[in-house]
């Protein structure tokens, strides 16, 4: 009996223990299918660490549908007051709909000031504009008003993002309202004028620079270090500093202002050569006299602004000494963001032609090498803006006469004077072949040629020689608008001050000059030997085994070699043409 009593009791055990055993087994996973169901039930539960907070995970739930109805749901109303729908949408789709400038504590305070920070330091925003304004009242608001609603902070933070992205789309690409420029110029071709300018878009993707660094970072990297850009904020900065002190006084053409007088103008005019960073000697302020200095001065001024150096005042240097200070803001600022739309070369190794200035420079790891004078496209023959590169030169080249030319100017000048081509020598041909003899022209009917529009049937061109249009050597960068750099047998033009004389290719004044620069880097080029080909008339030509690069701009206010700021005048009248929004 004893027997079967302990039996029972331990097969009781036995089952209780089992029946406990599966009870507990049943609790931990009811436990768990309670708490997988909550993580289940975020649709961003696998980014939550395991140190998360029940209130961050309940702000991030409570954010995400609000801010689904905001930027989806209901967009068309958020978006009457909000800008840059598309990136708005884009990167609250990207991040999940999670908020980017706000967490469960409030404002992520070290990102709203880094932002505002930034913008407010750029000194090329305008203090009354919507970016530099918008930031400013942002700012403010968020920094001394913690105690916003869940909506109150969604919509901050979708102001926060539209006012980034405005903020960096300026930054990369300025205000220059590029599309309405480009119908300018449209119209200006139809009206049959030569009138091209090739923008640079620097291709970056915001949103994806938003998620993958720093505001400052991004900033950093994306400023240009080209054709003078940070020495032009630096201007900038001087410019704007004079602006707030009220700006120059305007100076009056008087027989004061003259070598070796004295007086309350030449006070007037040092004071203001002093503020521009021209007059820069010491002297006891007791007496201003016209002495040797501030003719230094005068002329430094002078060279700034194109006009010739003569130390004397005259009513042209006077009329650019009262240009307002807005005026050259506007101007430096103009040019900045055309500095923003070239592109950011890091090249060992570039000629720039600066069609305002018109001047070639020839710059070598940093260092300006060579400089010279050129003639470039006339009032109706703009010289295109746009960057390519030398791929071959060209010695003793035959000038090929663009059809244009042809049958605008050439074959009605031979229609006059059955003597033209022979004093111009040119030749007709059928084709390119030019062992064969030129046609006979005087065979030729040239006014039923014009009359059924067969120019195009031949080919104008001038063989090599003393009197060719392309002189003695071609800098070929084959482009889009048929330009390349040339010599010239018309040298006195150089002497002018101006000089917009060509049909848009650009004449260089010391060819030779340009051609020795090659020569160090290209076995092609041998200076010796091209010196003794040039001597004669053989056409030769000299490929380039590394393209040097050829940037073709138009800068009105830049910083040159001597590291002063220049302005110059507006030869093709594009700084008026070129409109800048207000940002």
């Amino acid at each position: 009996m004893r027997f079967f009593k302990n039996s029972f009791f331990i097969t009781v055990t036995i089952g209780l223990a089992v029946a406990l055993e599966a009870m507990t087994i049943n609790s931990l996973q009811e436990f768990n299918t309670i708490n997988n169901s909550f993580q289940e039930a975020s649709s961003k539960y696998k980014n939550y660490g395991k140190d998360v907070t029940l209130s961050e995970i309940k702000y991030s739930e409570a954010a995400t549908q609000e801010l689904m109805q905001l930027v989806v749901n209901n967009d068309i109303e958020t978006f009457k007051t909000i800008a840059n729908k598309n990136f708005i949408q884009e990167i609250y789709q990207k991040n999940q709909y999670t908020p980017i400038w706000f967490n469960d504590k409030g404002v992520k305070q070290d990102s709203l000031n880094e932002l505002c920070t930034i913008i407010q330091a750029d000194i090329t925003l305008d203090e009354n504009g919507p970016v530099f304004k918008r930031s400013q009242e942002l700012q403010s608001l968020l920094s001394t008003n913690p105690k916003l609603t869940l909506q109150q902070q969604l919509y901050y933070d979708l102001q926060l993002s539209s006012l980034y992205k405005s903020y960096v789309s300026y930054h990369l690409y300025g205000a220059i309202e590029w599309k309405g420029f480009e119908q300018k110029l449209a119209t200006l071709r139809r009206n049959k004028m030569n009138a091209d300018w090739v923008t640079n878009t620097p291709k970056y993707n915001i949103a994806e620079l938003m998620f993958a660094y720093p505001l400052s970072h991004i900033i950093a990297v994306t400023t240009p270090n080209s054709f003078g850009y940070q020495q032009l904020l630096s201007e900038l900065r001087r410019l704007k500093k004079i602006q707030k002190q009220g700006g120059w006084k305007k100076l009056s053409n008087s027989p004061q202002l003259r070598y070796g007088k004295s007086g309350a103008l030449v006070k007037q005019l040092t004071e203001r050569l002093e503020s521009s960073g021209d007059y820069r000697c010491q002297h006891n302020r007791a007496t201003y006299t016209y002495d040797q200095c501030l003719q230094k001065a005068v002329k430094q001024f002078q060279i700034r602004h194109g006009i010739s150096a003569s130390g004397s005042i005259n009513n042209y240097t006077i009329s650019k000494l009262n240009l307002p200070v807005e005026w050259k803001i506007n101007k430096v600022l103009l040019n900045i963001d055309r500095i923003k739309r070239l592109p950011d070369q890091p090249e060992d190794r570039y000629i720039m032609v600066n069609i305002p200035d018109f001047k070639l420079y020839y710059k070598e790891n940093g260092q300006e090498k060579l400089s010279m004078r050129v003639i470039v496209g006339d009032k109706e023959h703009h010289t295109p803006i746009f960057s390519n590169a030398v791929s071959y030169i060209v010695l003793n080249p035959y000038w090929i006469i663009p059809d244009t030319i042809a049958k605008q100017e050439v074959i009605p000048e031979m229609i006059k004077n059955p003597n033209y081509l022979a004093q111009k020598g040119y030749e007709v041909r059928k084709d390119f072949a030019f062992s064969r003899p030129p046609l006979d022209c005087n065979s030729i009917n040239w006014s039923q040629v014009l009359r059924n529009k067969q120019s195009n049937k031949y080919k104008f061109v001038q063989p090599p020689g003393s009197n060719n249009a392309l002189g003695k050597i071609k800098f070929k960068f084959p482009n889009q608008f048929a330009v390349y750099m040339h010599d010239t047998p018309t040298k006195n033009l150089f002497k002018k001050g101006e000089r917009a004389f060509s049909h848009g290719c650009i004449r260089v004044a010391n060819p030779e000059g340009l051609l020795a620069t090659f020569a160090p880097h290209e076995r092609s080029v041998n200076y010796d030997r091209a010196q003794a080909i040039l001597k004669g008339k053989t056409k030769t030509q000299l490929n380039l085994s590394e393209r040097v690069p050829v940037h073709i701009v138009y800068l009105t206010a830049w910083i040159n070699s001597d590291g002063l700021l220049h302005y110059r005048n507006d030869v093709y009248n594009y700084d008026s043409k070129q409109i800048r929004s207000i940002e």
